[in-house]
């Protein structure tokens, strides 16, 4: 009897023993994750925010494009939209044969055009562009 109960104590305190050495394993591996994790989401923050400054010189330096020699058009004929193209522009407004209509989209640095504009440069390229004309009632008092 004493001999099986020595051998069911040895049998626990095996268990225990490797059981801990797990437990300590896995604590370790949970420590090493939280860095990882805490380096990762360093790099992340870091890309957000430079990713962010990007955008917003981009969206900065956009307004100023029109007053540099290689805009193709004078700056009194653009008209600024912003979303989903940057500038619509009149040339030649006066003549019949000679007046046109410029779309310009203005990128910065790796910027390259989101889809709808790609859609957008598609439709005109293809001659996709319509005018509409619309008329309301004036507000008449009588």
């Amino acid at each position: 009897m004493i001999y099986l109960i020595s051998i069911l104590i040895t049998l626990c305190l095996t268990l225990f023993l490797v059981s801990r050495n797990k437990i300590k394993g896995l604590k370790k591996e949970i420590n090493k994750k939280e860095v990882e994790f805490e380096e990762e989401r360093k790099a992340i923050r870091a890309d957000a925010k430079k990713r962010s400054g990007a955008v917003q010189w981009g969206k900065t330096i956009e307004h100023f494009v029109p007053f540099l020699d290689e805009f193709p058009v004078p700056v009194e004929d653009c008209q600024f939209l912003g979303m989903p193209i940057d500038y619509v522009a009149f040339s030649n407004t006066g003549s019949k044969t000679k007046c046109s209509v410029h779309f310009v989209e203005v990128k910065s640095g790796s910027a390259f055009l989101m889809g709808k504009q790609k859609n957008i440069k598609k439709a005109i390229e293809e001659g996709r562009v319509h005018w509409h004309e619309i008329t309301v009632d004036g507000n008449t008092m009588k």
